[in-house]
């Protein structure tokens, strides 16, 4: 009866009992570690990439830019020096490139202008490419014109059609939901017609400066602005609503 007791007290003692909190192995905790650690870095790494290439585009990727079509109709009024109004309409089309801070637009538009005495129209086709930040952008390109204008009661040239070539330079202020802008563009044209006399236009054959201002809601833009256009047969002024839309 003593050794039973004896084996029963013995077997007690060397059972362990319960901790009362859960063993963790520190091996483990390192492992665990080290995977947060490494989980944070990912997150830290695509928030970076993020912030590079900004929002793909609907078109996806060309050449490691990501892009997105988009149509841009617009009009305005013009007035001459003497008062006489005629009436612009056109649109542009294009593509719209970036990756990070570089931002582009690649386009091909036109537009009519009419009245009762002018008929004209204004061809272009061109490129801006630049450096776009949070609340500050600047750009500049080349385009390729050809336009004229024509006094339909006299057939006379007002400005004669030609080709010429334009070196536009922009500069915006402010988020991209909304923004304010300031353009110049100097033009020279390959037809002496289109010659200026010394003092008439402050740099190249016309010179056009504009401002404007627009709100972007979604996948719509609208702009409004006023633009002059100073050439050899004197100074216009059209005031400018732009809608635009990307499909």
């Amino acid at each position: 009866m003593l050794t039973l007791l004896l084996l029963a007290q013995t077997t007690a003692h060397a059972e362990s009992p319960e901790p009362a909190f859960p063993e963790v192995s520190v091996d483990a905790t390192a492992k665990s570690k080290k995977k947060d650690g490494k989980g944070n870095d990912e997150k830290k790494e695509d928030k970076k990439k993020k912030n590079d290439d900004d929002d793909e585009g609907m078109g996806g990727k060309i050449l490691g830019l990501n892009w997105e079509p988009y149509v841009q109709p617009g009009g305005g009024v013009q007035i001459d020096a003497s008062g006489d109004t005629a009436v612009t309409a056109g649109a542009d089309v294009g593509i719209r490139y970036w990756k990070g801070k570089l931002k582009g637009d690649l386009y091909l538009g036109g537009q009519y202008i009419t009245s009762d005495t002018i008929g004209g129209y204004d061809l272009h086709l061109g490129d801006t490419t630049g450096y776009r930040a949070k609340y500050f952008g600047i750009a500049g390109g080349l385009e390729a014109k050809y336009d004229g204008q024509t006094d339909i009661v006299t057939g006379e040239d007002i400005l004669k059609p030609a080709f010429g070539v334009g070196v536009p330079v922009e500069l915006t202020v402010g988020p991209k939901k909304y923004y304010a802008k300031a353009g110049v563009m100097p033009s020279w044209y390959f037809d002496e017609a289109r010659k200026p006399a010394a003092g008439e236009v402050p740099l190249g054959d016309e010179f056009q400066w504009s401002v404007g201002a627009g709100l972007k809601l979604g996948q719509f833009k609208g702009e409004i602005g006023f633009a002059q256009l100073i050439t050899s047969a004197g100074t216009y002024n059209t005031p400018t609503l732009v809608l635009g839309y990307n499909p």
